[in-house]
């Protein structure tokens, strides 16, 4: 980990130490970064880092949006990546009908199930609870995604990133006014468009996805 200027600047490594992800998995993710929108990297020391800033927002999106077109129920995929989430809003978020498969997978968890990140001490039991990017991240990789389990509620999966989103719409506005502008000289005029503020990162994500699909 390196500090430059207030900015901790992350490793491989380090991002797989600190967010326990797999060092093959990152670097597929910085392989694919045309189509990804993988923030860029500076070399320090030789070693390739990442602003963790910027990096984990993006990477946290990048969950998000996976998970959305990987299942073909209603999952919800709103929220704070950060919050903790006890077993009754993880099933939310990975659209079970109610909280009985999550207490199945306490006890036997599944392939690719991510353990606890805290727990709540109640008097007659400890409850669980996960990170809310640990369980999007779930959603997107699970073994034969696209069905989240549970009765399915009639709802089609997003066939692309961002479908129906309507910063998909400013985005191809964008792109259409301004014919072969990059992404970056896009991002400054689309990030005051939400009332929400959303990064340079999710933004990328976003325009990559209008200029793939331009319809839909």
């Amino acid at each position: 980990m390196h500090r430059d200027n207030g900015r901790t600047l992350y490793s491989r490594a380090d991002l797989h130490k600190t967010h326990g992800i797999s060092v093959p998995t990152l670097q597929n993710l910085w392989t694919d970064r045309e189509n990804n929108g993988h923030p860029p990297a500076e070399t320090v020391n030789g070693v390739m880092h990442w602003d963790g800033a910027v990096w984990v927002p993006w990477h946290r999106e990048y969950l998000r949006t996976r998970a959305a077109a990987a299942t073909t129920n209603t999952p919800d995929l709103s929220g704070d990546p950060e919050d903790l989430l006890g077993p009754a809003e993880a099933a939310k978020v990975c659209g079970f009908a109610n909280s009985d498969t999550i207490s199945g997978y306490i006890k036997n968890p599944p392939e690719g199930w991510p353990a606890p990140d805290d727990w709540d001490r109640l008097p007659t039991r400890d409850r669980p609870k996960w990170k809310r990017w640990k369980l999007w991240a779930y959603v997107a990789d699970r073994p034969g995604r696209g069905h989240a389990g549970g009765r399915p509620r009639g709802r089609k999966a997003v066939a692309f990133p961002y479908q129906g989103d309507p910063r998909l719409e400013l985005a191809r506005t964008a792109i259409a006014d301004n014919p072969g502008a990059k992404n970056a000289e896009l991002i400054p005029a689309l990030l005051p468009l939400t009332e929400r503020a959303y990064s340079r990162a999710v933004w990328n994500l976003i325009l990559n996805s209008a200029r793939e699909n331009s319809e839909g």
